[in-house]
């Protein structure tokens, strides 16, 4: 169960489902199911696929859910998260294990859905929605705006986990938009590189481009196409 707080305030969970605005066609990703309290919720509402890690608690939900599984209602994969191919699905909601938050939403966003609604860490959820001019705001953010829009929809404090974590927690909704002005690797590898070294001048970082007299904090997601626009005119 390595770094899993489960959620034990059903009114929250309720909440969270409601926020989805799930329709009976959807089929629902769910990660870190844990003890089931937002699993439960969904299958009320739709199809789920449900990832679960830790062996005990896929056995705690392959027995409570038995029924689901049976009648094809829910798709439970006792699996980790981050070594596998995503099952179809249209609409993500899950409270997702807070040490593997980056690497996993940057997964989730190479899949095309609609909306997401994920508990995350707070400190987490605000770096990833920062905009500019917020001290927050980095390489992180950056990224989330190349694949849509996120915001902070709620603040859910500790006390309603257990165990009950060091920090409080937010609930982030994003919905895909993407917006690349080219290969998504090599965004990310200038983002990268700048964010590395925010306090220099682009120029000091990478030559003679774009917007050289920023630092990369103070660039729109618009200027850093432009330098990568400029990158790919000097290499084809």
């Amino acid at each position: 169960m390595k770094g899993q707080n489960f959620l034990i305030n059903g009114r929250i969970a309720d909440w969270i489902v409601e926020r989805a605005d799930i329709k009976s066609e959807d089929i629902i990703l769910e990660i870190g199911s844990g003890k089931g309290i937002l699993t439960k919720r969904l299958l009320k509402k739709a199809r789920v696929i449900a990832i679960e890690k830790d062996k005990e608690l896929c056995k705690y939900l392959e027995a409570v859910f038995e029924n689901y599984i049976k009648a094809e209602k829910l798709k439970l994969l006792c699996k980790d998260a981050l070594k596998i191919n995503f099952p179809y699905f249209n609409k993500v909601v899950s409270n997702i294990p807070y040490y593997i938050s980056s690497p996993l939403i940057f997964k989730i966003l190479k899949y095309d859905f609609s909306v997401a609604i994920l508990m995350l860490q707070k400190e987490f959820g605000e770096r990833l929605c920062a905009m500019k001019g917020s001290k927050k705001y980095g390489r992180l953010s950056v990224m989330m705006r190349f694949y849509g829009d996120a915001r902070i929809i709620k603040y859910v404090k500790k006390e309603n986990f257990r165990p009950v974590p060091e920090v409080d927690s937010c609930i982030v909704e994003i919905k895909k938009d993407e917006r690349f002005c080219g290969e998504p690797e090599k965004i990310e590898e200038i983002v990268r590189k700048i964010f590395s070294q925010r306090r220099k001048k682009i120029k000091n970082i990478l030559g003679d481009v774009p917007h050289g007299d920023k630092r990369a904090e103070e660039l729109t997601n618009e200027e850093i196409c432009d330098i990568v626009m400029h990158y790919a005119r000097l290499f084809n």
